[in-house]
């Protein structure tokens, strides 16, 4: 019965190409357990359709697919699977006896959107910036680099969907935790390193002169660089060029004709904010990624309410060498979840040091 259910939910994922990549309606399918099984049913159901929604929509698979009781079991491994459905929204949820239906229309690709339902919460810690100006530029190109810098941090402390933990004139620390207890700045300072969740944000700002002619060109190169705390960066990069004022047989052109200092510099940090906006929009958009951990016989989470997840939010494994299997939060707090298999079968240990993907149901 309950193959001929998963056959029929892969059948009604029905693909439409859109912009941003396929969109798809799916329909999944959970068994309620009991009277107090109701809203894990169907947060089940949904988590079933955005399995089925990932595989319409051309997630590699390998394998065959056993199930019990609407549960996938661990002999379906999915490559690349629920991390393709960028962005999703419930259609209809119904009950018929014991069992739940859910039915969701859902983008699925290969990229990260900028729209998207639901944001995640950022925790940044801002650390020191990158600033190199060219010996040739002129002077007052510095001091205007520095003020971009704090331009997007400014930006950055606005954003809705971001919280500023920490502003340090410290570099990331690129050091393992066991070499940070040798260091003798850690050991007098104290360390700047993130929570697990957070990310850490780089602004690099390059000055140089350039170009040939009478009137050289005056670049300016920002990379706005965000890094989490497994290592992963994300980054955006622009240049902004304008001409400096030229030269006569007297020398630099004299003040009074020399084009404001206030309007080359608008121009270089035109739209700075807007960047810095469009980098935060696709980061948020991003779902929550981290390691498990088991302890006590319960698995937990290294993240939270702090970065938006909701007794809702389902995780799917996401190491490609394992079978996608699915998990629930049972508890979530600040800084941390449990989580609980949604296969009653699989234990705690199986789980352990395995990275998972968080997905919010909306119930």
């Amino acid at each position: 019965m309950r193959a001929l259910l998963t056959l029929c939910a892969m059948l009604v994922a029905l693909p439409l190409w859109a912009a941003e990549g396929v969109v798809v309606r799916a329909t999944g399918f959970a068994i309620q357990s009991g009277a107090d099984d109701a809203a894990s049913a169907k947060r089940r159901a949904v988590a079933d359709a955005l399995l089925q929604a990932a595989l319409s929509g051309g997630a590699s698979v390998t394998g065959h697919t056993v199930m019990d009781k609407s549960v996938i079991t661990a002999d379906l491994l999915i490559v690349r699977p629920v991390g393709r459905v960028m962005q999703h929204q419930i259609i209809e949820i119904s009950q018929n006896g014991g069992t739940w239906t859910a039915v969701i229309e859902a983008v699925v690709g290969q990229g990260v959107s900028a729209e998207c339902t639901r944001r995640r919460n950022l925790r940044v810690n801002v650390y020191a910036p990158v600033i190199r100006v060219k010996p040739d530029a002129p002077a007052w190109t510095e001091p205007l680099a520095v003020e971009v810098t704090k331009m997007l941090v400014r930006r950055l402390e606005r954003h809705p969907a971001t919280k500023l933990v920490r502003v340090t004139d410290r570099p990331f620390p690129r050091m393992s935790k066991a070499r940070e207890t040798l260091d003798y700045e850690v050991l007098t300072r104290g360390s700047v390193r993130m929570d697990e969740g957070d990310v850490g944000f780089i602004p690099v700002v390059v000055v140089d002169v350039g170009g040939a002619g009478a009137r050289p060109d005056l670049t300016m190169d920002v990379e706005m660089v965000l890094i989490a705390s497994d290592g992963t960066e994300s980054r955006q990069a622009f240049r902004r060029s304008v001409k400096l004022p030229g030269y006569t047989p007297l020398g630099r052109m004299i003040a009074g004709l020399e084009p404001d200092r206030r309007q080359l510099a608008g121009q270089l940090t035109e739209n700075i904010e807007a960047e810095m906006d469009h980098l935060l929009d696709i980061e948020t958009c991003k779902p929550v990624v981290t390691d498990l951990t088991v302890s006590g016989g319960k698995i937990i989470a290294p993240v939270g309410r702090n970065q938006g997840l909701t007794q809702g939010s389902i995780a799917f494994t996401t190491d490609g060498d394992h079978s996608t299997e699915m998990l629930e939060v049972v508890e979530i707090g600040a800084k941390q979840s449990v989580l609980r298999p949604l296969d009653p079968g699989r234990g705690a240990k199986a789980f352990a040091g395995r990275p998972v993907r968080f997905v919010e149901t909306g119930l």
